[in-house]
């Protein structure tokens, strides 16, 4: 079963194809403190996902030096990207730490992650569209989880202050809305991580996992546009249920190009030409220098006989990222 990673040759890529996989191990520690408004569970996740982000810098660094020896410059969004995508955590270990001097309790997560050449390559050899998605994909997701970290600071600061009943319910409201936010997020995560493991089982619980992402956060337009990237591929072919997740990620989100180009090309799964050229040029329309929907149009007019457009087209996508196979 096919899965984030698009059929492209590596070596083609890098210059040459590496001649054995190299397994990085990387350990990272985060800690938080939960307040009374908080469950243990959800301290623990927070406390994990700052240890995640201590391990991915490391393994950046890492892979930031691989990219480089395999003649391939990355910028530090694909670093970011790539390496959060890619990261395997092996294990996670928590331990319980009194805090007297904060009236409350610290969990303290250690987890031990790995990271695969194998996979650094796969990522790099994913189609121009697969790329640019993804890396705005986690811009988006790192500006939510500054915003949530700037919230929980402002509401614990307000819970150490003397509240009214009204406002104290107020703030078991507004805390547990945020812990929902965080644990779609906590489960979008999970099932991008589990999507890169090459089995049925994995596939059919990254499904579960951005469902429950959904189901925690209606409005997880990121949960949408991962499940709905998973049921457009053609050895999926859920395109029905792609395009539903792409048109409601698109209401939350219109603003993002990468949308509109994967509903486009689900649109030219099943034979909608006019409908995948619309989405396209929306795409475009959102981000003029996208390289993946200019290639795509290329295609369209090449096919439908207009050549002089499709040269047009294909000679701006290259212009704009010469490695757009679908250019060429």
């Amino acid at each position: 079963m096919k899965k984030f990673f698009a059929p492209m040759i590596v070596g083609s890529l890098l210059g040459a194809s590496p001649v054995s996989a190299e397994v990085r191990n990387y350990d990272g520690v985060g800690e938080y403190i939960m307040s009374d408004f908080e469950t243990p569970e959800v301290a623990k996740q927070r406390a994990k996902a700052y240890a995640e982000r201590n391990a991915a810098e490391k393994a950046g660094v890492y892979v930031k030096s691989y990219s480089r020896a395999e003649n391939f410059e990355l910028v530090d969004d694909e670093i970011v990207t790539m390496t959060s995508g890619i990261l395997k955590i092996i294990s996670v270990d928590y331990k319980l730490v009194p805090m007297e001097e904060y009236g409350g309790i610290m969990y303290r997560a250690t987890i031990s992650a790995s990271i695969d050449t194998d996979k650094v390559d796969e990522w790099i050899s994913q189609s121009v569209g697969e790329r640019e998605s993804l890396i705005e994909k986690n811009r988006e997701l790192q500006r939510q989880i500054d915003e949530q970290e700037k919230l929980i600071a402002r509401l614990k600061s307000e819970a150490t202050q003397k509240n009214s009943p009204e406002a104290t319910e107020k703030l078991k409201d507004e805390f547990a809305t945020a812990d929902r936010i965080f644990m779609s997020n906590v489960k979008l995560e999970e099932g991008d991580r589990l999507n890169l493991v090459i089995a049925d089982w994995a596939y059919e619980a990254a499904v579960k996992c951005w469902t429950e992402a959904i189901e925690l956060n209606p409005n997880n337009f990121l949960a949408y546009e991962s499940r709905g990237y998973y049921f457009h591929l053609p050895d999926v072919a859920r395109y029905a249920e792609a395009i539903d997740d792409y048109t409601r990620a698109i209401e939350l989100r219109p603003g993002t190009a990468g949308n509109y180009f994967y509903r486009g090309e689900t649109y030219m799964r099943i034979g909608e030409r006019d409908l995948a050229q619309r989405d396209f040029e929306r795409a475009l329309g959102l981000n003029p220098r996208m390289s993946a929907p200019l290639g795509e149009l290329a295609y369209l007019y090449a096919t439908s006989g207009q050549t002089q457009q499709a040269i047009e087209f294909a000679n701006r996508a290259l212009e704009t990222n010469e490695r757009n196979w679908r250019a060429y």
